[in-house]
């Protein structure tokens, strides 16, 4: 069957192929009458655009891309969904690439990607959205880009949440529930949120009046196996803690696996919660504790902002408006691995 062609489109609604161009684009300027018989024809006819064509006549991909090194599969899983949302909304494509912000040839692989994909824009995740070289070499292609939650917030457009805060909401919990020694697991070095969340972390304590116990402060790096370790160090301490605090839900899922390969009854003899509410967390034995932070929305926006700009747009036009946020807040999901301490 012979495909249906814009001259074909043309023809049906009597009307220039240039008028066919300017009503599938949306161009300004078009008579509500001719978009009407245009689109009637279109219908009528069954067009579609085809992708190629259109991606070679407009020397663009209408595809976007996903930079990311991130060891906390639940994180990076409900992030994806959330572009890929945003992307599907605006019938715009998805490339993800895992990079390593350490790897000397980090730059020399975005190049790459930049000249053999051709994607409008980058999604920079965290670490990489942190990394100078990257965002300077965008700079200088002119490609536009969005990054998640980076550490300086007063350069470029980005989302994000308030994990400061959340940090701090989750330890006053834990206060009020009479926990004194709490053992906490850091995230990644390389990674903002994690030296975010020990900011929240101090401050509740400091807040609250009670010193920090900094014997209780192990590293992590926010994957399943750190959180294993990281348990079994501060299980180890002369003074255990009654609750551990891991920086994400992967740390404190491993730290539920350790406790109980040691026979310790979760939360009777020992409390454990994190932050993140990834799906695993309610499907474990006792449900974990967490600070509900939305990774789907948030991944969702980055999407909406960063095709937004591709399709030369100002935040007002963006759905949800330009007061929709670019910093999300977290919400305390009290679960059963965590209750109030007593001797």
């Amino acid at each position: 069957m012979k495909s249906v062609t814009i001259n074909d489109v043309a023809k049906q609604a009597g009307v220039s192929k240039k008028t066919v161009s300017r009503v599938i684009n949306n161009e300004a300027n078009v008579r509500a009458e001719m978009k009407e018989k245009v689109q009637a024809a279109i219908d009528l006819l069954g067009f579609k655009r085809n992708p190629l064509g259109l991606a070679l006549a407009n020397n663009r991909s209408y595809s976007i891309a996903l930079l990311s090194e991130n060891s906390n599969s639940g994180y990076l899983m409900s992030l994806q969904k959330g572009i890929l949302l945003g992307c599907t909304e605006q019938s715009m494509g998805l490339f993800l690439y895992d990079c390593s912000y350490r790897s000397p040839t980090l730059l020399t692989d975005v190049q790459n990607i930049i000249n053999n994909s051709f994607v409008d824009g980058f999604i920079l995740a965290p670490p990489i959205c942190d990394k100078q070289e990257v965002i300077d070499l965008l700079e200088k292609k002119k490609i536009s880009y969005i990054r998640i939650s980076p550490k300086n917030e007063d350069s470029g457009e980005f989302v994000g949440f308030n994990v400061t805060k959340a940090a701090y909401d989750m330890v006053e919990y834990l206060l009020k529930l009479d926990h004194k020694d709490v053992g906490f697991i850091l995230g990644h070095p390389d990674q903002e949120s994690s030296h975010r969340c020990e900011r929240g972390y101090r401050s509740a304590f400091k807040h609250a009046g009670t010193p920090v116990n900094e014997t209780l402060i192990v590293a992590g790096d926010y994957s399943y196996q750190s959180g294993i370790d990281g348990c079994a160090v501060l299980l180890s301490q002369p003074e255990q803690p009654s609750v551990i605090f891991a920086s994400n839900d992967e740390m404190a899922l491993g730290a539920l696996y350790e406790a109980q390969e040691r026979g310790i009854k979760v939360p009777e003899q020992l409390s454990i919660c994190g932050i993140d509410n990834i799906s695993f967390t309610n499907k474990v034995f006792p449900n974990i504790t967490t600070m509900n932070h939305p990774i789907f929305e948030i991944g969702h926006q980055a999407a909406r902002l960063l095709i937004t700009r591709l399709q030369n747009k100002t935040s007002s036009q963006l759905i949800g408006g330009e007061h929709a946020p670019h910093i999300f807040d977290c919400d305390l999901v009290e679960r059963d691995s965590t209750m109030h301490f007593t001797i």
